[in-house]
């Protein structure tokens, strides 16, 4: 186990957001990390393996973790009334699931490994819950999203032209360090570490940048 300090951003994290369930790291950063995972993916998959780890392992049941995440998936917020039937309505829509719990040891409670899979496209992506309602994205397709900065804020690019929206990036950012990962099905996927606040003004800059198709916080 390291010592790795994962990251919140204020008080209000602590207290949670408004949300549909239980608990605001079980259920609400449930939803988060599902959500996430079908903003990279673009799409709703035919097949989702979901693997809990930890705390996560013990109550995804009883906690509602296994409905969020699935409510994520579908793209359902956090005070989504529908949470609850999530499994329901995804199933009704095509998707197949299924839930699996390893005893392996991570560096936080609250982990879940989600894999989004069609005929031609897959994604693997590993989040944490770190309490509030607040999550941290920590490997996408196996590559670690925890760079090597630890004051920094991160950001996961997606881009259809990386070479283009690069120098945009870096124009819009302070101080940013790029490590640009292997393709994610047609796209490729881009880890930022800047000193910047990443504020929802940044964001919808940066979403505006010919050539970038997602940018979602590593946290949030």
């Amino acid at each position: 186990m390291s010592d790795r300090k994962f990251k919140y951003k204020s008080a209000f994290d602590i207290i949670g957001p408004i949300m549909v369930g239980p608990s605001s790291s079980h259920t609400a950063g449930a939803v988060k990390i599902g959500n996430m995972a079908r903003k990279l993916y673009k799409q709703l998959p035919r097949k989702l393996i979901v693997t809990f780890f930890g705390s996560f392992a013990e109550t995804y049941k009883g906690h509602g973790t296994a409905v969020a995440i699935v409510a994520g998936v579908l793209g359902f917020e956090t005070n989504d009334e529908r949470i609850p039937e999530a499994i329901k309505i995804a199933e009704n829509q095509g998707v197949t699931i299924e839930f699996l719990v390893s005893t392996k040891e991570t560096e936080h409670a609250n982990t879940v490994n989600l894999e989004l899979i069609n005929a031609q496209e897959k994604l693997n992506l590993t989040a944490i819950s770190i309490g509030g309602g607040s999550i941290q994205l920590t490997e996408i397709n196996h590559y670690s999203t925890l760079l090597d900065q630890t004051q920094g804020n991160g950001l996961v690019l997606t881009a259809d032209q990386p070479k283009k929206a690069l120098p945009c990036v870096k124009d819009a950012l302070e101080s940013p360090a790029f490590v640009q990962v292997q393709q994610l099905n047609k796209e490729t996927v881009i880890f930022v570490e800047t000193v910047s606040d990443i504020s929802q003004k940044l964001l919808a800059k940066i979403r505006e940048i010919p050539g970038i198709t997602a940018a979602l916080p590593t946290t949030g």
